[in-house]
């Protein structure tokens, strides 16, 4: 392993910062982040000390973006419905966690450290530059493993009718973009053994989080753990027999889901199990890979004749050479916490699966 080395003007920011803190810099209309801040300012100091051999990776946490547009519109409707709708819940969760964590900057404050941003919305309103709104999305723009999205329009309202109908597709761009970056992390960074049991087992290829390493595994049954007393996360996998796809179908994938639970997974007290929560509707949707079938089911899980629940998140998918459907599940335990960022990183690991 090579050392790695900090260099003195790095330190020499962090006291810039906080000076900046002191002088009551964070009371002025930059609403960006502290800990964006941070991270900005020792990203600078590193390339300031070899900017021949630093390679600018892009800060900030899974799911922040930075919205940049003029302060005019940020103060008013189109800021708004831009905050509103960014912070739009994230799916299938007990209690309400927002999608994305929304950070500003105005124009003339976007410059240096603020470019090095992992997701950054762009947002002008310009009557002589367009002629119909658009949304445009680039890669690796100023820093590596970025995204930036650049919302055009040619008047406030276009762009207010625009947000009211369309802002799902950033919502679900974001989304998929983070899932992405998890899931290539996971390529080099993922549980060897559970790969293998997979394999094995259900000739069914998936990348899952390293610590995903406690098991309990038969010949029908893969159950996976990371066991962990605060943000447990499980993943299971199963396949029972199908003549074609129609068996996809949402309230069949539901009672498999529950037999199999029923069967395999017990609760903390006799005769207590895991069930589909039913007082709350499941999101259902149907999926085409390539010429492989296949569904998602997203919902919350109870545990019956016990206290415990929680989110879950199922694929399926219709293996036609064998005549079956194969599942793969992943669920959270974490009443203590949010659950949000759990859930992103079972999601990501089930998008990397694929039938052998």
């Amino acid at each position: 392993m090579k050392p790695h080395y900090i260099c003195l003007c790095t330190f020499s920011l962090i006291f810039v910062y906080s000076g900046l803190m002191e002088n009551g810099f964070m009371k002025t209309k930059h609403l960006f982040s502290v800990p964006l801040l941070l991270s900005g300012l020792m990203l600078l100091g590193l390339a300031s000390c070899n900017s021949g051999s630093i390679v600018k990776r892009a800060t900030g946490v899974p799911y922040e973006v930075l919205v940049v547009m003029d302060t005019n519109l940020w103060k008013g409707q189109v800021g708004e419905a831009v905050r509103d709708k960014l912070q739009e819940s994230y799916p299938a969760l007990p209690q309400a966690e927002p999608t994305a964590a929304v950070s500003y900057c105005e124009p003339a404050s976007f410059n240096d450290f603020m470019r090095y941003v992992r997701n950054i919305l762009l947002v002008d309103v310009n009557p002589s530059a367009y002629t119909k709104v658009s949304l445009v999305a680039d890669k690796d723009v100023w820093s590596s493993e970025q995204q930036v999205m650049r919302l055009q329009s040619p008047s406030t309202d276009s762009l207010l009718w625009y947000l009211q109908g369309n802002t799902n597709d950033i919502l679900a761009y974001i989304r998929q973009m983070e899932q992405k970056r998890y899931a290539q992390y996971l390529q080099e960074n993922h549980n060897s053994l559970l790969a293998e049991k997979t394999r094995s087992a259900f000739q069914l290829d998936i990348y899952a989080p390293e610590e995903m390493n406690s098991s309990q595994t038969d010949s029908t049954f893969l159950w996976f753990s990371n066991n962990a007393n605060s943000g447990r996360m499980d993943l299971i996998f199963y396949a029972f027999p199908a003549e074609n796809a129609d068996e996809l179908e949402e309230s069949h994938l539901i009672a498999m889901r529950d037999s199999v639970s029923r069967l395999h997974i017990p609760g903390s007290f006799e005769g207590s199990y895991m069930t589909t929560e039913n007082r709350f509707p499941v999101e259902y949707e149907s999926l085409q890979n390539g010429k492989q079938p296949s569904a998602v089911i997203r919902g919350l899980w109870k545990m019956q004749g016990d206290m415990m629940g929680g989110p879950f998140v199922s694929y399926a998918w219709y293996d036609a050479p064998r005549h079956r459907i194969v599942v793969a599940e992943g669920f959270v335990y974490a009443p203590e916490t949010n659950k949000k960022l759990y859930m992103h990183r079972l999601e990501s690991a089930l998008l990397t699966a694929r039938i052998l």
